[in-house]
This record gives structure tokens, C-alpha cells and sequence, in this order.
């Protein structure tokens, strides 16, 4: 007997044997961790978009987009304790509890970033012709500089944040 055979012996011995029932319906609405799916003309409240009831900041939530279609399957065997399976159009995937906002869109954020340092790399000065004096002189002027005449646009984190996936 193979490990993975003697695995799934001692699993059968363990839960006893399941029911492997899956469903496919549409998603009607999301609540936090939950979303209500319409199987047919019933709409079944409180099926569970994570694996467990449990509230752990640690895992991955994936949020599926109204009225698209979901697998979801039964701990049951019925049409209670179901939680969604897969789904067909993600709204947004959220991973330890999402606190550290939206991945980086880094084509964005590269094309950002090469715009300012354009900027910065065709920054040039003007001083006039003559002469610049040098020194500390009783009566020497200060040399005006004059500023760029275009600006690098500053960064914000829309650019190039994609608020669909967070960690």
C-alpha cells in the first residue's frame, strides 16, 4: 500500500465517507466574507467565500463579482454550510487581511518613474552671457536661476496601484 493510499484510508476512517456535492449559481450579492448565490429561481444567503467561519487576517479572500457565475460546493451534503469554490470574475482578491493596500501595476510605476528621471535629466539652468563673477565681491549681485519650464508631474499611488489584489 502506497502513502497516499494509506492517506486516504485513514482519512475515509477518520470523517467517515462525504457526499461530493457541487453547485453552480450566480453570485446575487457580497457581504465581507460571505455572498449570497441564486441556484435556479432560490437565492441561498451566507455561503462562505473562505475556507473556514474562522477571522484570520492571515488568509487569502477572493471576492467574486455580481452576477457571475461560481462552483460551490457542500460541507454538508445539502444546500447549507456551502462555500464558493471557484468563480468566474473576481471583483478582488484580498491577501493578510489587505492592510498593505494594492499590489504595484509595475508598467505604470516604470513609466513614472522614467518620466521623472527625464525630467530631472534635461534640467538645465540658464545663466546669462558675460560673465559670472565668482568670489565674494561688496558688490556683486546674486545670479537669478530660473525654473524649469516643465515640471515632472508628481507620483500618486493610482498610477499605478491595482486595487483589485491586496496584501
Amino acid at each position: 500500500m502506497t502513502q497516499e493510499e494509506r492517506l486516504i484510508r485513514n482519512l475515509q476512517a477518520a470523517v467517515g465517507p462525504a457526499p461530493i456535492t457541487v453547485y453552480q449559481g450566480i453570485v446575487v450579492s457580497v457581504e465581507d466574507t460571505t455572498c449570497t448565490v441564486r441556484f435556479g429561481s432560490m437565492d441561498v444567503s451566507g455561503v462562505r467565500l473562505r475556507a473556514s467561519e474562522a477571522s484570520d487576517d492571515a488568509q487569502m479572500l477572493i471576492v467574486p463579482r455580481k452576477d457571475t457565475a461560481v462552483i460551490v460546493g457542500s460541507l454538508s451534503g445539502d444546500l447549507s454550510q456551502l462555500a464558493v469554490l471557484s468563480v468566474d470574475a473576481v471583483e478582488r482578491i484580498e491577501f493578510n487581511g489587505g492592510k498593505l493596500g494594492g499590489l504595484i501595476n509595475i508598467r505604470e510605476l516604470t513609466e513614472k518613474i522614467n518620466d521623472l528621471v527625464k525630467a530631472f535629466n534635461s534640467h538645465t539652468h540658464t545663466i546669462p552671457t558675460g560673465g559670472v563673477v565668482c568670489g565674494a565681491y561688496p558688490n556683486a549681485n546674486p545670479v537669478n536661476v530660473p525654473a524649469t519650464a516643465s515640471k515632472a508631474a508628481a507620483l500618486d499611488k493610482a498610477d499605478y496601484e491595482d486595487e483589485t489584489i491586496k496584501h
